[in-house]
């Protein structure tokens, strides 16, 4: 890949004037923190038990659209640095992953395929610690358990160490590629466009988005709110099965139809190479190679009259659970092997960076030895309280703890930063600790598997591009980390809150709340405790290596408009024919609106925000009405 930065067309952000930059943690936008939290989060975490995807991208437009529009209507429009901040934290107090993911390790903890699992004898189960999940108890009902506040606080202590040592590495790495190499970071200018746009000034679009807002608010009291508050299924949810249609004819094969609009509407959005690629990937495995691996005897847990869920499950547990995994390390490995002078490049100039003696990175901006300290704190801070819940960990372990969280949190963002500045592509390696646990041989079952206080992310590559977008919006970085503080602490609490009501409603998994792939989850995880050469094959790691070049070889090397990344998504879980499916759907119909709509390019968006909007709206209204009907004891 050439590289040209010189040519690039690029901003200087010295010539931006000091006193023109603002805060933009605003009264309108703590509000909008708020209301993604208390009112759009109990969507999400619904969508999310019913489909396994939390579809934040399209929740999060629904904020930002809406209180864009409540601006202009009051005719005082959000300035660019509100909705910038916007951007970046309102999907920060939807972040209620952590608090469902304590009903999720509880779920793991107990699930039959853990207790299945023998380590010397032993059930998995048993070597699980109270830490990681509380023994059992029954059905969760709420996550305000007593039983739930150790493993609760070591998430949120893991999340802050992660947030110090992503923000740290972000400011450093900004100015490193905005200041001693200038990189154009294309994404950057897109997102100060994007944030300066949101003043509504076409009214055009606000009857777009409104429309948009009430047929998916008709589309959503069908699907969603009738299940929820009458217990009347219309529409099935997260699919209409078709597996019954085609077993006779391919023995094995899955297929399907998601009925939720916003896996439709994504297709709106995503290029056509992306959805195409995805969906190939998805029918390879689904509609292919399945019907063939069942009649070579390779699925042998695979049974006549099996869901779609339980046969896309069984396929990946019995068989292709390394494939995949292989496939995800290699196309996303590869595309940095491809371009090693990004490590030669990045590290020295980090050197020009460390030969500043202490001199401020920019007005008001934490030295770098500050900024280093913060890095430490959050990645040797992590092994630390590692080491405090495990007193037995061996010291060998520690070392290859610190490699991990300092060595690969460094080198990653570093290299990973360089890539988003060039070519805004994020290549993010998978499974990095997993393959470092095979190659130490740490002992099947141990403990230090299932520690949730690991610092090891690429975060600050992230960071540094969204840096560089502020100061494009004449942001106030300080502003920007202080909202991205707020809307994290206020979204844990609602969380709590949110995630509990919905137990209350139903267990999880159910009916209600399906939650597929949750056992395939917990499959993989077992896997990697109790036989991790087994799903780190070498010899499959190999040959998905060379799967992954050859096709990255065609997309490189001839006009075949492939995505091998994407490829290699659809053959997960990540997303099961269903999905890719109905996301095809959404992109051929995208084709058929482009035709029709003389700017669907900028409104496409505003679409898919008002769908999303109209759905959050039913479905937190369905959720209010089914927490009073289970709280209160009506006469009828």
């Amino acid at each position: 890949m050439a590289i040209n930065n010189e040519a690039s067309p690029v901003v200087d952000d010295s010539a931006l004037p000091e006193e023109s930059f603002q805060s933009g943690m605003t009264w309108r936008v703590g509000l909008a923190i708020i209301y993604s939290a208390l009112i759009i989060q109990p969507s999400a975490i619904y969508l999310y038990f019913v489909t396994n995807n939390w579809f934040i991208g399209a929740v999060l437009n629904t904020t930002i659209v809406l209180f864009a529009v409540l601006a202009k209507m009051a005719d005082n429009p959000l300035s660019k640095q509100e909705v910038f901040i916007m951007i970046n934290v309102t999907s920060t107090a939807l972040g209620m992953e952590m608090i469902v993911a304590l009903v999720y390790n509880y779920y793991l903890k107990h699930h039959p395929i853990t207790k299945a699992a023998l380590i010397n004898g032993t059930p998995l189960t048993e070597l699980i610690p109270d830490w990681f999940a509380p023994d059992y108890f029954g059905p969760v009902q709420t996550v305000l358990n007593p039983l739930f506040l150790l493993p609760l606080a070591l998430m949120i202590l893991s999340a802050l160490l992660a947030k110090a040592s992503d923000i740290s590495l972000g400011i450093v790495f900004n100015y490193l590629y905005t200041k001693v190499e200038v990189l154009p970071f294309p994404t950057a200018e897109v997102e100060a466009e994007r944030s300066k746009s949101l003043t509504w000034e076409d009214k055009r679009k606000l009857q777009i988005f409104s429309m948009s807002a009430i047929i998916a608010s008709l589309v959503g009291f069908i699907l969603y709110f009738f299940p929820l508050v009458v217990g009347i299924t219309i529409i099935p949810i997260p699919w209409l099965d078709l597996n019954p249609v085609i077993e006779g004819i391919l023995p094995g094969a899955s297929f399907g139809i998601a009925t939720d609009p916003i896996v439709f509407a994504i297709g709106f959005i995503l290029p056509m190479n992306i959805v195409v690629s995805i969906l190939i990937g998805s029918v390879l495995v689904s509609l292919i190679f399945n019907p063939i691996l069942v009649a070579n005897g390779l699925l042998p847990r695979w049974e006549k009259g099996m869901s779609l869920l339980d046969t896309f499950n069984t396929s990946y547990l019995d068989f292709w659970l390394p494939w995949s995994i292989g496939l995800l390390i290699s196309a996303s490995l590869i595309p940095i092997l491809r371009n090693p002078r990004i490590f030669v490049t990045t590290f020295k100039d980090l050197r020009k960076l460390s030969q500043g003696k202490g001199e401020e990175l920019e007005g008001g901006t934490p030295r770098l030895s500050i900024l280093l300290s913060f890095f430490l704190l959050g990645t040797v801070g992590s092994v630390i309280a590692a080491a405090f819940i495990i007193p037995d960990l061996s010291l060998q372990l520690i070392v290859i703890l610190l490699i991990l969280t300092v060595g690969w949190s460094f080198v990653s963002s570093l290299a990973m930063a360089y890539a988003l500045g060039i070519t805004a592509n994020f290549p993010n390696i998978r499974y990095v600790k997993e393959s470092a646990f095979v190659i130490a041989d740490v002992p099947r079952g141990a403990q230090i598997w299932f520690v949730p206080t690991l610092v090891i992310s690429p975060g600050g590559a992230g960071w540094a591009a969204t840096f560089k977008t502020s100061d494009l919006t004449y942001t106030k970085r300080g502003s920007l980390i202080k909202a991205h503080l707020l809307a994290s602490f206020v979204a844990w609490t609602a969380g709590m809150f949110w995630v509990s009501a919905l137990l209350s409603i139903a267990q999880v998994p159910s009916v209600i709340f399906p939650v597929p792939f949750w056992a395939l989850d917990v499959g993989r995880t077992v896997a990697f405790v109790t036989e991790p050469t087994v799903i780190l094959n070498p010899v499959i790691l190999a040959l998905t290596f060379i799967i992954a070049l050859l096709l990255y070889i065609i997309e490189w090397g001839t006009p075949i408009p492939i995505s091998v990344i994407s490829i290699a998504v659809g053959m997960t879980e990540l997303s099961a024919i269903p999905y890719a499916f109905t996301t095809f759907l959404g992109a051929l119909f995208a084709k058929v609106l482009k035709g029709r709509m003389e700017n669907w390019e900028s409104d496409r968006a505003i679409i898919v925000a008002g769908l999303g909007a109209g759905l959050g709206i039913v479905i937190s209204l369905a959720t209010f009405i089914s927490l009073i009907m289970n709280t209160i004891a009506l006469p009828f």
